[in-house]
């Protein structure tokens, strides 16, 4: 995987760098995605496979989940929290642990 940092007027943004356009959609890389390319894959030999370093993990969703376990922590609605929590359990792994970093650390995620 390639990231290169450009300066623009405003910030530096950082870019990463795809094999092919298809690792947009690769279940290797997104594992939301339901394809999964693998004559390209890392393990084939490439080099050049992102998802041999990184893993894409939406995170509005454990955000918004953990901000509201927040909430009814602070209003002591356990039923509240209970559904919250079951609907978090039936998610990944890497989703689950960005769901309680940000309930560890509430203050870099408040909206």
């Amino acid at each position: 995987m390639d990231k290169t940092k450009t300066s623009s007027t405003e910030h530096e943004k950082e870019h990463l760098a795809l094999y092919s356009s298809s690792c947009k959609v690769c279940g290797y890389l997104d594992p939301q995605e339901s394809k999964k390319f693998s004559s390209c894959h890392y393990s084939k030999g490439n080099v050049h496979c992102p998802a041999a370093e990184i893993q894409i993990v939406v995170v509005g969703k454990a955000y918004r989940y953990a901000n509201q376990v927040l909430a009814a922590r602070n209003t002591r609605d356990a039923s509240a929290e209970a559904r919250i929590l079951a609907i978090v359990a039936k998610q990944s792994a890497a989703f689950q642990e960005r769901f309680y970093a940000a309930l560890e650390n509430p203050s870099e995620i408040s909206e």
